[in-house]
């Protein structure tokens, strides 16, 4: 199920030698190939960039030291995000990750987050530690599975409304003032 979008993808089916359902496994062993790869590495950054005149947004950011590579790679996007920690037992937290990797770009490239954003105040916590914009997965999914088109506007609704409420409650006409003190308790 992990990779039916892979699978139905005519460019990765056409560095396939049998169709996916006649050969299962090579259709694997090919997804490992391009995903799992470990001789790509930063320098190959320079090619994309020199291929492509479009944007390019990197995901799975979660270190300093990366942010600041993406961006002398001529990126111009990143995304913090640890994968839902699938990847990587333990891994680092992208909440926990995120203020740090923007402090390390500043305005040199956009910082979006994906990282478990279920509710409005998942985007304004996001906001508030540096993010720009959320990327919003699952819960698109899961009013898609719901009700179709229908369900994914409803979802959308939702979190724009518990988004518009936390603003205001928080004193906030609109996501732009939104940062970090907006994250500490007030003292006396």
């Amino acid at each position: 199920m992990g990779t039916a979008n892979y699978f139905s993808d005519p460019a990765f089916q056409a560095g396939l030698a049998k169709p996916v359902h006649e050969d299962p496994n090579a259709a694997v062993m090919h997804f490992v190939g391009m995903f799992a790869d470990p001789a790509k590495t930063w320098p190959d950054l320079a090619f994309l960039r020199e291929n492509w005149d479009g944007p390019i947004v990197l995901k799975g950011i979660c270190h300093p030291d990366d942010a600041r590579l993406a961006a002398d790679a001529g990126m111009d996007g990143i995304v913090v995000s640890n994968h839902g920690g699938r990847q990587v037992a333990g891994a680092v937290a992208a909440a926990d990750a995120l203020p740090e990797v923007v402090r390390a770009v500043g305005d040199r490239l956009t910082v979006l987050f994906d990282s478990g954003v279920r509710t409005g105040d998942d985007v304004f916590k996001a906001l508030a530690l540096g993010a720009r914009a959320v990327l919003v997965g699952r819960p698109y999914v899961y009013g898609l599975g719901l009700d179709g088109q229908a369900g994914v506007e409803h979802v959308i609704r939702c979190l724009l409304a518990e988004l518009d409420l936390t603003l205001a409650l928080s004193g906030h006409a609109g996501p732009g003032t939104v940062g970090p003190r907006d994250l500490t308790e007030a003292t006396p």
